[in-house]
């Protein structure tokens, strides 16, 4: 069969993470074989429109399902939560914040929620864009200027990607605080986790990621990534089919360790797949006695990590019941 219209560049820029092309060109998803067979058969008598729409509902199912995963194996929200969603206006933000107001309505409690926006002056395009989307999900906004990296584009002082992060998440802190948020929501994906993992590694020497959840260094709100079992294959994918109005960033357009490790990632996975899978995997199955933190070995020394509670330790290939972790296949 062949991409429904106006799908193809999804499924192709998707095809190296998330999604196959199959030689018989036929859409599969990462989901196991013979769901796909039977997919495909229903949806080759329906119009192209019908097949749209079939392929968006199953992306969406998709990235639910890892979004509830990730969600209950975290324990991510609690009831009556005020979530600070933090939106950029790029695929992964966007896609987060649809998935939250898709899973509040099957959470088992309530929570609020509220897009925050920071203007940094560094958008390709107006970003109000967005605004309809977000109204259309009855989500309240926030758009806070970033006055600091304002000046500073403004002045064209040269400044780094570390710069515009650290003003950009002070400012999303203050305007979660003075909304009352307790809960702060990330849109980092699989991908951001093992890039995260190999930058550590390769650069800052210490064996370091992105955690699923963590407290501010305050300690006053929870910082959460629902997506950390979505791969950026999928949110892309997602957006085409919802037809998202993203709003790059010229951030996204520079050159760096974070783009070389995304390519390199891409290339291993192109020649050996599932090797994506395998570094997010190793987020979820860690061994102390393997390593030279004294400090792990001291505490497995101590008995407070047996061999097999590192046996038994819950893996990310083991939570998706034999499904790849972070739907690559």
């Amino acid at each position: 069969m062949t991409a429904p219209l106006g799908l193809g560049s999804a499924i192709l820029s998707a095809a190296a993470l998330s999604f196959r092309l199959a030689p018989s060109r036929r859409l599969a998803l990462t989901a196991p074989a013979r769901c796909h067979q039977h997919a495909l058969k229903a949806m080759s008598s329906h119009t192209p429109l019908a097949r749209d729409r079939a392929v968006a509902s199953r992306v969406e199912r998709r990235v639910l399902q890892l979004v509830g995963r990730a969600m209950g194996r975290f324990a991510m929200l609690r009831p009556d939560d005020r979530v600070a969603v933090a939106v950029s206006g790029g695929k992964d933000s966007l896609c987060l914040l649809d998935a939250l107001v898709a899973y509040r309505r099957r959470a088992p409690f309530p929570y609020e929620l509220t897009a925050v926006t920071i203007e940094q002056g560094k958008f390709k395009a107006p970003v109000r864009t967005i605004a309809s989307r977000v109204r259309a999900l009855g989500v309240p906004w926030v758009l806070r200027d970033d006055r600091p990296t304002l000046r500073l584009v403004s002045e064209g002082i040269a400044h780094g990607c570390d710069v515009c992060s650290r003003h950009r998440r002070g400012e999303l802190y203050r305007v979660a605080a003075e909304i009352g948020a307790t809960v702060v929501a990330l849109g980092h994906t699989a991908d951001d986790c093992a890039e995260s993992l190999l930058r550590n590694i390769l650069f800052n020497g210490r064996i370091a990621s992105l955690p699923p959840v963590a407290q501010s260094r305050k300690g006053t709100m929870r910082l959460i990534r629902p997506l950390v079992f979505v791969s950026e294959g999928l949110t892309r994918a997602y957006a085409e089919t919802h037809d998202l109005p993203t709003v790059k960033c010229v951030c996204s357009d520079q050159d760096g360790p974070r783009r070389e490790l995304r390519q390199l990632l891409a290339d291993l996975e192109a020649r050996h797949p599932g090797v994506a899978s395998s570094v997010s995997a190793a987020l979820g199955n860690v061994n102390p006695y393997s390593l030279f933190d004294r400090a792990a070995l001291e505490r497995a020394s101590a008995g407070t990590a047996r061999d097999d509670e590192i046996a038994s330790a819950p893996r990310l290939e083991r939570a998706t019941r034999g499904e790849r972790p972070e739907e690559v296949e």
